[in-house]
């Protein structure tokens, strides 16, 4: 729209109407076209970069392709303009965009046999193949030699070339593209897409025969309804990064289910909580292919998970079993509290301790349904569910386990109904920084001062630390999303669906539950503080209620208490690192970066271009030039363009297209503001003249040290072209294209007696200070046009404004506070600090102070 208007007015009539010169005109409207897509585009992405925006890289690939293919037109249509100059640019372009696409690009895959892998050779492979878990497993069975259930493997080859003889690859691209995770209905639609193209798609025959075979290889001399389970076994997961709960397993599958079984779990990868997890945790969608491990399935007399190390003393030499009746579901599921065994890893040979759970309800098998969950019987439910002798072999277990792997254990088991244990997976038990820091002086300390009431008490530490907040009880899945930010969540059950909620939440407090159970692990690896099986006062905590989590002592605080919070250690931000931001800033550095700034340089030609940006700036500067003055870089003006010279140090070119110049000064070469009859110019200069802004050097700001452009007050002198502005104008309109550096606006303006013609719209973008200044200058100057009645978007550092329907007063009042906006925040982006107080210039701004200078050095 903006494009457009600029035209409305701009006839033909204003240049020499011959063929060649209108061709000219048409490539630079649609040059400027795709240089304002250009510059959206690479807000966007500078956008992701800085803020470090949660979004799946496929976003990045498919605004990068919009970013590259605008820049791409804006060098065509500045070849158009000047056929005989530049042809090096598209060499450029090709050379940056191919570095960029590289990057961009998969990693390659394999999707040739084997489609399988027996249990007993996966060891001989590596993790890229058979996933993490599948690996792991096969590796402790062969080298270790500890039982676990016979199967094989369905390999990431077979993964792959499911996607690619589907052709799922790119619809899955395009889903991923455009998800937003902080939407709940994005997030739920985008998983229900993706999950049925994978549910309806067709297995290919030679992974029908592969599979089949190996199953009923599997099933040979077994009973006559033999079952399996299948479980995920995706790169990346079970290592650093958990995944603990987000993929699929399913359990007691029979042999003619198999194949649909496949399908679900790796379905079960585009699920909303496991996408959620993988792209907060900056992972790339294909970093995380999926293998589907096949086992032998236990009817379990009981089962559990050993930590080698005790998540509530690390510095302990003690490891604690957990253990429930029948499956593991439960447990894992965070639905049942375990019976706790604790054995020195010192002395292996010795119970330390037992904590016996009352286990009201169990999982078992069930032919129809898979699995069911049923009452426990009477006589079993305070009864230890693991006998002694079975406690010290999975502690032997556990200690080997942690030996070999070299880190504390997360370890999966479970044990027959003729008594028979087996190693279902082992993972890294991954512990909290803050949970090694342990100091009772300075807790006993603060214990004494806290004068707040206590709400709740008892339990059990999940997860270390302090979380303050109102009162969110979770009572449904559903709801989730829904949790505000900064709430303390108040639950029954914690299931591993729940990550999509975790960034919300400063502290959870979970009725019933273990330790041991999936989301405690998800709780850890994210830092959040977090009681289980609260003894004391759970339903005493009131929706909406403000409270003070201390999940070392187990205790919930009524209000805030300072003290405690004081303490609290900040979260792990392991985004910054991850693969995602890797890729990404290698991305920005060849789209973003900015080195060809000068135009008066010698410098400034296609062979010093060094980013797309550069790039964007060369075909920008050299296309107005192109229109508005003569081919040569110093030289003089097209026919109709003259001069406006003022006495603050900018340089206009205008092109009056009806009344925008008084009539005696129409043969004028050089105009005065005096000689200005738009009333939207008028206003808009009148604003830049306020003698409130300061265009005069200061002694207090080395202006020099961050800008070599600068002479006074961070503005050059009034006959470079550098900052040469470029305006279009009528009695009543006004396009102009400001440039003050390293920063670029647009202003384009109907002003008159007509309030339902009478608009304004604003872009602002760029600048030449670090990125928090750029963001800190645009925020300040979003809130300063909201205040001016403004509708305002803002990605990163553009901002794009619009005010409507102004009466004639209105307008021209606010043009001139526009004008004034303008001049206080030239280089504002170079002297705001991340603490600087945006609130309180605001404030000084509307109340006519226009340098802020001095306020920033003083605060």
């Amino acid at each position: 729209m903006l494009i457009k208007n600029l035209f409305r007015y701009w006839t033909y009539q204003v240049f020499s109407p011959g063929t060649i010169l209108r061709e000219k005109y048409e490539s630079f409207k649609a040059l400027l076209e795709y240089d304002k897509a250009a510059h959206e585009f690479m807000a966007s992405l500078e956008d992701i970069y800085y803020t470090q925006k949660k979004c799946d890289f496929q976003t990045v690939v498919k605004t990068y392709e919009h970013f590259a293919a605008s820049v791409l037109k804006m060098v065509e249509e500045l070849l158009k303009m000047c056929p005989s100059n530049y042809w090096s640019l598209k060499d450029y372009f090709k050379k940056f965009d191919f570095y960029i696409r590289f990057m961009l690009a998969p990693q390659a895959f394999e999707f040739s046999p084997p489609f399988i892998i027996e249990f007993d050779k996966i060891s001989s492979f590596n993790e890229a193949v058979t996933g993490r878990k599948a690996f792991s497993l096969s590796c402790l069975n062969n080298e270790l030699h500890l039982p676990s259930p016979n199967g094989f493997v369905i390999t990431t080859n077979t993964f792959h070339y499911f996607l690619e003889t589907n052709d799922l690859r790119e619809p899955i691209n395009e889903q991923l593209a455009n998800l937003d995770i902080s939407d709940s209905s994005s997030l739920e639609r985008t998983a229900r897409k993706i999950e049925q193209l994978i549910l309806n798609a067709t297995v290919p025959e030679d992974i029908d025969a592969a599979v089949t075979g190996a199953i009923n290889s599997l099933g040979q001399n077994k009973e006559v309804n033999f079952r399996v389970a299948l479980r995920s076994s995706a790169v990346k997961e079970d290592g650093k990064v958990s995944f603990a709960g987000q993929y699929q397993t399913l359990l007691n599958i029979n042999k003619e289910d198999v194949l649909n079984g496949y399908k679900q779990v790796i379905a079960g990868k585009y699920s909303a909580h496991a996408l959620f997890y993988r792209i907060s945790r900056g992972i790339l969608d294909d970093e995380t292919p999926m293998a589907v491990l096949v086992l032998e399935m236990i009817d379990s007399k009981t089962s559990g998970v050993i930590y080698t190390r005790d998540i509530e003393d690390p510095l302990s030499d003690d490891l604690l079993i957990h253990s429930v009746w029948g499956q593991g579901g439960l447990l894992v599921e965070g639905e049942a509290s375990p019976d706790v065994i604790r054995v020195s890893k010192k002395n292996p040979v010795t119970i330390v301790s037992t904590k016996i759970a009352t286990k009201l309800k169990q999982m078992v098998l069930e032919p129809e349904t898979q699995t069911q969950t049923i009452d426990t019987d009477q006589d079993k439910r305070n009864l230890l569910s693991l006998d002694e002798p079975s406690v010290l072999t999975l502690a032997r277990w556990g200690i080997s386990l942690e030996a070999h792997f070299n880190q504390p254990q997360d370890v999966e088991w479970c044990q027959n109904k003729f008594g028979k244990l087996f190693i279902l997976q082992s993972r890294p038990l991954n512990l909290h920084p803050g949970a090694i820091q342990n100091n009772e002086k300075q807790v006993r300390i603060t214990e004494n001062k806290i004068i707040n009431t206590i709400i709740c008490s008892g339990g059990e530490m999940v997860s270390p630390g302090t979380g303050s907040g109102p009162v969110y009880r979770l009572e449904h899945l559903s709801q989730a999303l829904h949790i505000p930010d900064g709430s303390v969540v108040v639950v029954r059950h914690a299931l591993p669906q729940f990550v999509i909620a975790i960034n919300k939440m400063t502290a959870i407090i979970i009725g019933t539950g273990s330790r041991a159970s999936h989301f405690s692990s998800i709780a850890r690896e994210y830092g959040v503080p977090a009681i289980v099986n609260v003894g004391n006062g759970f339903d005493d905590l009131v929706q909406g209620s403000h409270v003070t989590v201390d999940a070392d002592r187990c205790i919930v605080y009524e209000g805030t208490v300072k003290s405690l919070l004081e303490r609290t250690t900040s979260k792990e931000n392991f985004f910054k690192d991850s693969s995602f931001m890797v890729k990404l800033q290698y991305v920005i550095n060849f789209c973003a970066k900015l080195k060809l700034t000068d135009p008066e340089s010698d410098s400034f030609v296609p062979e010093a271009c060094r980013s797309l940006h550069d790039i964007i700036r060369f075909v920008h500067e050299t296309a107005v030039k192109e229109m508005f003055l003569i081919g040569d870089r110093k030289g003089g003006r097209k026919k109709g363009a003259k001069k406006l010279i003022s006495d603050i140090p900018m340089l206009f070119y205008v092109l009056d297209v009806g009344q925008g110049i008084k009539a005696g000064q129409m043969n004028e070469k050089i105009l005065r503001p005096k000689d200005i009859a738009s009333i939207p110019m008028k206003a808009v200069l009148e604003g830049l003249s306020n003698p409130g802004i300061c265009w005069s050097e200061t002694t207090h700001f080395d202006w020099e040290e961050y800008d070599r452009i600068v002479m006074a007050g961070g503005i050059i002198s009034a006959d470079s072209s550098m900052f040469g502005s470029y305006a279009v104008l009528s009695k009543e309109y006004l396009n102009v294209n400001f440039r003050f550096g390293y920063h670029f606006v647009i202003l384009d303006t109907i002003c008159s007696s007509s309030k339902k013609d009478n608009y304004i719209l604003f872009r602002f973008s760029g600048g030449g200070g670090s990125p928090a200044g750029r963001f800190l200058r645009a925020n300040f100057i979003k809130e300063i046009l909201t205040r001016l009645g403004f509708m305002v978007e803002i990605t990163s550092d553009l901002i794009d404004a619009e005010f409507k329907n102004g009466s004639l007063k209105t307008m021209k009042e606010t043009l001139d506070m526009t004008g004034r906006l303008l001049g206080a925040t030239k280089l504002m982006d170079m002297y705001l600090k991340e603490n600087t107080e945006l609130e309180f210039l605001i404030d000084d701004f509307m109340n006519g102070q226009y340098d802020f200078r001095s306020a920033v050095d003083k605060g």
